[in-house]
Formats: C-alpha cells, sequence, structure tokens
C-alpha cells in the first residue's frame, strides 16, 4: 500500500496547503470525476488513482492526522532544502558519512523524523478504522452526479428494431452500419441472428423515416420500428455500482444486457 507521508498530498489533488474543508472536496470532487470506478469500470489505473485520493481526502479533511501530515512534511522540505543547498563535494562527503553510520548502526535515523512519520501511520490506520463521514457523503455525491450523467445519456438514445424476412441472409454488423449511418451517430449494433437486430443511436431525434429503409442488394428487411422512448428516471437497485466491491459491472454491458432482453421479448 502507498506510503501517503512520501507523497505531496495537495498536489494530488491540486489545492493548496491552506486550502479550506470546502476547497478540499471541490477540488476531489472535480479530480474524482476523471477516474471514477463508475465510469471507467475496466481502467484499473484510474481505480488505483480514485483510491490514492479518496485516501487522500480522508486524511487532509480530519485536522488531526493533517497536522501531523503537514509537519512531515514540512521535515521533509527542510531536508530537502539542505541537500540542494551542499555542493557537490559537501553532498559526497555527506552521503559517504551517512553510509558508514548507517553500516555501524541502523540506529542513526532521526529519533524526531521516526517519531512523526509512526505517527502520521498511526493517523491512517485510525482513519481507516473509523472512516470519514464527509468522504461517505463525498461518495454519496459522486454517484448521484454519475447517475444523472447517465440518464442523461439514456434520454438521448433512439433505437431502432430490425426483423429479418425469412430464407433472407441477415446482415452484418458493418453493413447494418454502413447502411443507417445516415441516420444518425451509432452507439451500439446488437445483432440477433437470424430473426432481428437493435441498433442504438447517440440521437433521440431520428426521424420516423427511417422506419421506410427496405435494405440493399435485394434483402428486404421484413421492418424497421424506432422504439418507443421509456422513462429512465427510475433506477433499479441491481443498477447501482458498490464502491465496496472489487469487480465493477461494466455500463456499456449492461445497456447492451438490457437491449439484448428487450429485443428477443418483442
Amino acid at each position: 500500500m502507498t506510503d501517503l507521508s512520501q507523497l505531496d498530498l495537495y498536489g494530488l489533488l491540486g489545492v493548496e496547503e491552506t486550502c479550506s474543508i470546502k476547497e478540499l472536496t471541490t477540488a476531489f470532487r472535480k479530480t474524482a470525476l476523471r477516474c471514477h470506478p463508475d465510469k471507467y469500470p475496466d481502467d484499473e489505473e484510474k481505480k488505483e488513482h480514485f483510491l490514492l485520493i479518496k485516501r487522500a481526502l480522508e486524511l487532509l479533511a480530519d485536522e488531526q492526522a493533517r497536522k501531523t501530515y503537514d509537519t512531515c512534511r514540512k521535515q521533509k522540505k527542510v531536508q530537502e532544502e539542505r541537500l540542494s543547498q551542499m555542493d557537490e563535494k559537501r553532498k559526497k562527503f555527506k552521503e559517504d558519512l551517512d553510509r558508514k553510520e548507517q553500516k555501524a548502526s541502523q540506529a542513526t535515523k532521526s529519533t524526531v523524523n521516526t517519531y512523526n512519520t509512526d505517527k502520521l501511520r498511526a493517523e491512517v490506520d485510525r482513519l481507516r478504522r473509523e472512516g470519514s463521514r464527509l468522504v461517505d457523503e463525498e461518495l454519496e455525491n459522486l454517484h448521484n452526479i454519475i447517475e444523472q450523467d447517465k440518464q442523461k445519456k439514456l434520454l438521448n438514445h433512439r433505437n431502432i428494431i430490425i426483423k429479418y424476412l425469412p430464407n433472407t441472409d441477415p446482415y452484418t454488423d458493418d453493413e447494418l452500419r454502413q447502411i443507417f449511418s445516415k441516420y444518425g451517430n451509432i452507439s451500439t449494433i446488437v445483432n440477433l441472428y437470424p430473426k432481428k437486430a437493435l441498433i442504438e443511436f447517440n440521437d433521440e431525434h431520428i426521424s420516423k423515416i427511417i422506419e421506410n429503409e427496405k435494405g440493399s442488394g435485394g434483402r428486404h428487411f421484413a421492418s424497421v420500428k424506432l422504439q418507443k422512448q421509456t422513462n429512465p428516471t427510475v433506477t433499479k437497485q441491481d443498477d447501482l455500482v458498490d464502491l465496496t466491491k472489487p469487480d465493477f459491472e461494466d455500463f456499456e454491458a449492461m445497456m447492451l444486457r438490457k437491449m439484448s432482453q428487450h429485443a428477443t421479448t418483442s
């Protein structure tokens, strides 16, 4: 697990060291929306980054833990500044001296630095056990924002169901895309061989003229029908993503499953 004492948590969230709790949570929300597991369920790198900024918020939102972190951070800066001010000769001399001292004894670390680092780790462990009401609230806010975004996308989608004539070779996905892309931006094609296919557009204003499409090359469609728009404002419990689970359902896969089920029962 990443040692938070070695990271610039303020830089990670893009805030100043003097930031308020409100500025902290605003920055967290902005950053989290770029890597939230609900939006990128298959991106492990984004998932790890999200978990890291979540831990950063937990620590910095707690007054006691934040003071301990700031102390460790200042000590680290002082050490870096002192080292950078040394010329190459003095720097080499110090490095040689440190190696000799380290070889002679394992207790050469600063007692103060060790104490504060251990204290910070204890604070991190405490936060992990106790949790954070503020972080829980932010996670809930993020979930609601992402769900609202999903609902907007659903409202902007329009689907058609194509039925094939019996004894007629069904169309491939590429052939369907070539025929229907002139009507709008296609997001998904579900080809349910050999009877029907379902196409999802990213445009809610697909004209009913699309139902006059007959096909090409003498391979006529039995029918092309626009699906009625449904009200997606009610979210089923099964569709909610549980952030406590390691595996997150892919939103697109969920949509394909629903589309497939709908087309099969039509």
